[in-house]
């Protein structure tokens, strides 16, 4: 009795280690199902919605996976394969084996990299636009600063001081005609 929690111990803490290849190809034909990476927002439920249909999936041994060791690995399956699609195109003459696992992630890198395309330019453009907006409002305020100065340079050079007497002089002129016209 105690061999066999040993075993199933040492199998579960293995599984927690290494992923099987029957693993990466649930995994793989998931994401290639969801296509979570093309997610702009919520990123992290999209990964965790491929994991939750991962675990129903049945002889998928991955246990304690959660979206972000999903996403991990998914990432690292795609940089791995990179590696060797650089390595393979320089090996002229030698007949590369395409095996499901290959061809799936041959897929993926191809929607992963339009995916990042489309989000680049979709920030390229609403960087250009907000760009143009301040180019706008740049203007305009550069408008009324000049429309400003025009003002103050028409008047007399004035102080701060004059400026405020002059304000509570007019105050006081229109107070009394109004009590001029109360009184008529």
């Amino acid at each position: 009795m105690n061999d066999e929690v040993a075993t199933d111990v040492t199998e579960g803490q293995q599984a927690r280690k290494w992923w099987s290849d029957a693993d990466d190809m649930s995994l793989l034909t998931q994401v290639n199902i969801d296509l979570p990476f093309k997610q702009a927002k919520n990123t992290t439920k999209a990964w965790d919605a491929v994991v939750n249909k991962l675990r129903q999936v049945h002889g998928f041994g991955r246990i304690g996976l959660d979206g972000k060791k999903a996403s991990s690995r998914f990432y690292q399956l795609l940089r791995v394969h990179r590696k060797f699609q650089e390595s393979s195109k320089y090996l002229p003459g030698v007949e590369q084996d395409e095996t499901g696992k290959i061809m799936l992630l041959d897929e993926l890198i191809q929607l992963f990299d339009e995916a990042s395309d489309e989000r680049q330019a979709e920030r390229a453009t609403t960087a250009a636009k907000a760009t143009e907006k301040e180019a706008a409002a740049g203007y305009v305020r550069e408008q009324a600063m000049m429309r400003g100065r025009r003002k103050s340079n028409e008047g007399d050079d004035s102080t701060d001081s004059d400026l405020a007497s002059r304000k509570r002089k007019a105050i006081f002129e229109t107070q009394e005609r109004e009590i001029a016209l109360e009184h008529e």
